[in-house]
């Protein structure tokens, strides 16, 4: 009794497409991939935010946020934290406070800040980019 196989032509043509297949599912995954990563990603790695500088009053404390970065941020929360307890001391949520590449914008705050505590600004991005500064009030 023979057997019949499949023959060469017809099993190289299956290997072919196979490995064919493979390759575009595997370009499919690639392209998907590095397109999700230059979204997002890409404008978060391109945010730089710096904290010039805190001004505390008795009623307010005023932060000079620069944006040192080369697209607009969006601020979208300024932190009063507690250095020793780590207590946040003040939570502001901005909804719309944009700053161009290169310039500074000052975000007041209503604060009521203990005299001689060490505390720390913490300001936030739309995309989770974080900047601090250490101060400590004087009264």
């Amino acid at each position: 009794m023979k057997k019949k196989a499949i023959s060469p032509v017809i099993a190289t043509l299956l290997l072919i497409l196979i490995a064919v297949v493979a390759s575009v599912l595997v370009y499919i995954w690639v392209t998907g991939y590095a397109s999700s990563v230059t979204g997002a990603e890409a404008t978060q790695l391109q945010e730089k935010i710096k904290i010039d500088a805190v001004s505390v009053n008795s009623s307010a404390t005023t932060v000079y946020v620069r944006n040192i970065g080369e697209v607009k941020v969006t601020i979208t929360d300024i932190y009063i934290v507690d250095s020793i307890t780590s207590e946040i001391v003040n939570h502001t949520s901005f909804t719309n406070e944009q700053i161009d590449p290169g310039k500074v914008e000052a975000l007041t705050v209503k604060t009521s800040l203990k005299s001689g505590h060490t505390y720390i600004a913490k300001v936030v991005t739309s995309n989770g980019v974080e900047a601090t500064k250490t101060f400590v009030y004087k009264g």
